[in-house]
């Protein structure tokens, strides 16, 4: 399973978890065990904390960051051209 990288996101945004966790509607001790994964949040709970953090939820995941691809489609022969790019696995 991927890790969660929420705390690194707040940090570079600039806020602290309470004030995510404010804005959210819920306790900073809710958020705080989501972020230090002694929690496993639901996909609303990481839709929600993605709009705070004006992010997309696949980035709340280190695997995000690993590794990303882009598909090209060949003008010449119509292939697909699976581009990987990213820290290989």
């Amino acid at each position: 399973m991927a890790k969660l990288r929420i705390k690194n996101i707040i940090a570079a945004k600039g806020m602290t978890i309470k004030e995510v966790a404010e804005k959210m509607g819920v306790t900073p001790q809710t958020l705080g065990n989501i972020v230090n994964e002694k929690n496993n949040p639901n996909i609303s709970t990481l839709e929600r904390i993605a709009t705070v953090l004006e992010v997309p939820v696949s980035s709340l995941f280190t695997d995000y960051l690993e590794q990303s691809s882009t598909v090209i489609i060949c003008p010449q022969c119509g292939a697909r051209i699976n581009i990987q790019t990213g820290t290989p696995t």
